[in-house]
């Protein structure tokens, strides 16, 4: 009873945390999606744009902004060029509650690139001349931007997927919160494809909400990369190695001076050059990219094989996404492109480097969530594929759709009908067409699946002609496991109401020889399904199949209409670590359906050959003298 009341007072306490933790989350998301929600507008609609690009120094880098043209920029038409110098001094924001500060914060405000603002804030801004010259005030109106179909799918696409990571990252720490998934979630709070104009233009007449925004957005810039770096010491089983546990210490440090140096940027609005400071912000946050996928990879040579492949989906997600989001976050929020190298991408590019970004929750998502993976090249090989395919569909979608612009005269095609007409069509067009690709493209990519496809063919000839069951579970098991690399397999037989093992490969002669009902239901669903079904990772235990990577992952049925239930197949993971894949599931699932073909017929030659002993015995019966 004692005992009893212990853990009672233990556990309380943690679900009252838990609780909290959870509201805090739902806060925290709930925040992070509202930043970058509002863009959703500017897919269908518009701001306004003074056309300025300026720098945490105020110095003026482009007078086109989004505009096609510098001559439809208020800036260009306002005589402003670039290299002329917004006076932050003149400006500041002292006291916040002035129409200067609010003035300046339309242009600079910590963010970078060409701000949208409300149609209906015109701003007075104090600009020194780039030659020299007394400063003069001048009077921008913004105006009304105007955004072509790719950019507006890559915007539509970006804030969707955003908000999608947002929610994935929540979906871990709900799942299984902890340390390591709460440091994820920090990341993508603002590390994600959406973006956050829109959100700053709703802002626009209140400075002292945008400068508490950016208080808080330099926190959670700070913590991310702390929370990812934490993520990479934790990764997989959310304890850090002991030779990397004094690094969680540094993580949160780094944190601090990234955010430090974020916060100490704003400072531009008090009349302050801080470019120096966004940039070394920029760059340290590089830096601690690398040292995160250089953790990830010293890390993976320690861990078990099922673990090592955990960690090189993470490994390939941040490969992918982290540069991505480097080379994006310089085109829009700093002026490295600008002024050393005059390269300006356009706003669909940045967007499709944001969006590319993305591929790191996902992949991070499934290592967290699966104790086994399957190959990650897979999902890699599929995506490159959907990559290319999603060009070759939408690049012509968009060069109609700029055709018919120079002719809206004659063809005037509404934008919604684009969205809601031409963009289902193309997608249904890019499914098929990328079915097709991942078939033509695994013939040539995947050959050791179809190489081992040939062998179980074989196997499957030579199940059918052996004559004993015996033999038939050899070659169910046995051949399966050679042909795929599986790491073990085994046959539990229906034998007088009991399954019992009767072939095995990779089992050690302790393991168990039965299957019992009420400890391997989860194994036995497989007959009430009449499908595979996917073993969880330590549902075994260590004294039974060898820890881990023998532990069977998948239950594949064996089920005659004639016989009945025959018997289940166990089938581990590959020996590199790799969980079975639903190619190779459906491969084993048809090996299977093979086998039980082979039991009928030896079933049927063992019938025959009672049938004809029972024959003889008549026989001998009606011949022998009563």
């Amino acid at each position: 009873m004692t005992a009893i009341a212990g853990e009672r007072s233990a556990v309380a306490p943690a679900s009252r945390g838990i609780d909290r933790g959870r509201v805090l989350l739902l806060v925290l998301a709930t925040w992070a999606i509202a930043m970058i929600a509002p863009d959703f507008y500017r897919v269908f609609g518009s701001f306004g744009s003074f056309g300025l690009v300026v720098n945490n120094d105020g110095v003026i880098v482009d007078v086109a902004g989004s505009f096609e043209t510098p001559s439809r920029s208020p800036a260009a038409a306002a005589g402003i060029a670039v290299g002329d110098r917004v006076d932050l001094r003149a400006m500041r924001c002292i006291p916040i509650a002035t129409p200067a500060c609010r003035d300046l914060l339309a242009v600079i405000g910590g963010l970078g690139g060409p701000h949208v603002v409300r149609m209906d804030h015109a701003i007075d801004l104090v600009v020194a001349p780039a030659g020299g010259g007394a400063s003069k005030v001048v009077h921008l109106q913004p105006t009304r931007t105007t955004r072509g179909f790719l950019d507006r799918l890559v915007l539509f696409a970006d804030t969707l997927v955003g908000i999608i990571v947002i929610l994935a990252a929540a979906r871990l720490v709900w799942i299984a919160p902890g340390t390591m998934t709460w440091g994820f979630f920090v990341y993508v709070m603002w590390f994600n494809p959406g973006q956050t104009f829109a959100y700053y233009a709703l802002l626009e007449p209140w400075p002292a909400a945008i400068l508490l925004q950016e208080i808080g957005e330099a926190f959670v810039h700070g913590a991310g990369y702390a929370g990812l770096l934490v993520f990479a010491l934790r990764f997989p089983n959310d304890v850090p190695s002991p030779s990397l546990a004094r690094y969680e210490r540094m993580a949160w440090a780094m944190g601090a001076t990234i955010g430090a140096l974020w916060l100490a940027s704003y400072a531009n609005a008090f009349g302050l050059r801080t470019e120096a400071l966004s940039t070394t912000a920029l760059l340290l946050g590089y830096v601690v990219d690398a040292v995160i996928v250089f953790v990830l990879v010293q890390r993976r040579r320690t861990l078990p094989l099922l673990d090592r492949q955990r960690v090189t989906w993470v490994i390939s997600g941040c490969a992918i996404g982290l540069p991505a989001f480097i080379f994006a976050e310089i085109a829009q929020s700093t002026s490295m492109l600008q002024r050393p190298f005059a390269l300006s991408l356009p706003d669909s590019a940045i967007g499709l480097l944001y969006l590319l970004h993305g591929v790191l929750a996902y992949f991070v998502s499934v290592a967290v969530l699966h104790r086994r993976v399957i190959s990650v090249t897979i999902p890699l090989r599929r995506g490159t594929i959907l990559t290319l395919l999603s060009l070759a569909v939408g690049i012509p979608i968009v060069n109609l759709h700029e055709l018919l612009a120079h002719y809206q005269d004659a063809v005037r095609i509404p934008e919604w009908v684009w969205l809601l007409v031409v963009a289902p069509i193309a997608l249904v067009l890019l499914h098929r067409l990328h079915e097709l690709g991942v078939h033509l493209v695994d013939r040539l990519l995947n050959r050791r699946f179809h190489r081992a496809g040939r062998e179980l063919a074989t196997t499957d000839e030579a199940m059918l002609a052996a004559r004993r069951p015996d033999v038939i579970d050899r070659l169910l098991v046995v051949d399966a496991v050679e042909a795929l690399a599986l790491s073990s397999g085994a046959l539990f037989r229906r034998q007088d109401g009991t399954y019992r093992r009767t072939c095995a490969v990779g089992w050690d002669d302790s393991a168990q020889a039965e299957l019992a009902p009420d400890r391997d239901a989860l194994v036995l669903s497989a007959l009430e399904r009449r499908m595979p079904v996917r073993l969880p990772r330590d549902a075994w235990d260590e004294s039974q199949v060898e820890a881990n990577l023998r532990e069977p992952s998948i239950a594949v049925p064996i089920q005659s209409a004639v016989l009945g239930d025959i018997g289940i197949a166990l089938f581990g993971p590959h020996v590199d670590g790799n969980d079975i894949d639903e190619d190779e599931r459906d491969m084993l699932a048809e090996h299977a359906r093979r086998a039980v073909a082979a039991y009928e017929r030896a079933a049927f030659v063992d019938l025959r050959e009672e049938v004809s002993e029972l024959r003889d015995q008549l026989a001998t019966l009606q011949h022998s003298p009563v």
